[in-house]
């Protein structure tokens, strides 16, 4: 019994991700474009709960919304103006990696972002 209780601990520790708490910097590229956007992220994680800030650079940042991490997958949600940034990324390494969607009143982009911890 007792083994079969430190394997599913064992199991259960590799599959959550690292603490993303920290400063985050990368880019996004929308699909079909010919240039990254840079972004800079400054996250603190509590559990399952992502919170902090993001945008383009450490002058402008927008607050994290809906902000979860499910082992290795994380995902939150940024609004700047008439944009919402829709987040689906997963954690390996000291990096992030996925999915981004951009949705305003008429307009829906798709992009792929790429950061790494920096701090």
């Amino acid at each position: 019994m007792k083994k079969a209780i430190a394997v599913v601990l064992l199991l259960t520790m590799n599959a959550m991700a690292e603490d993303l708490t920290g400063k985050w910097s990368g880019a996004f590229k929308v699909d079909g474009s010919d240039h990254d956007v840079s972004q800079l992220f400054i996250f603190k994680q509590e559990g399952n709960k992502l919170t902090g800030s993001g945008g383009p650079d450490q002058s402008e940042q927008y607050p994290i919304e809906n902000g979860r991490v499910d082992g290795d997958r994380v995902s939150f949600e940024i609004t700047t103006g008439e944009w919402k940034f829709t987040y689906s990324l997963r954690a390996t390494d000291a990096k992030l990696a996925g999915d981004l969607e951009l949705k305003s009143v008429d307009n829906r982009r798709t992009a792929k972002v790429n950061l790494t911890r920096i701090q």
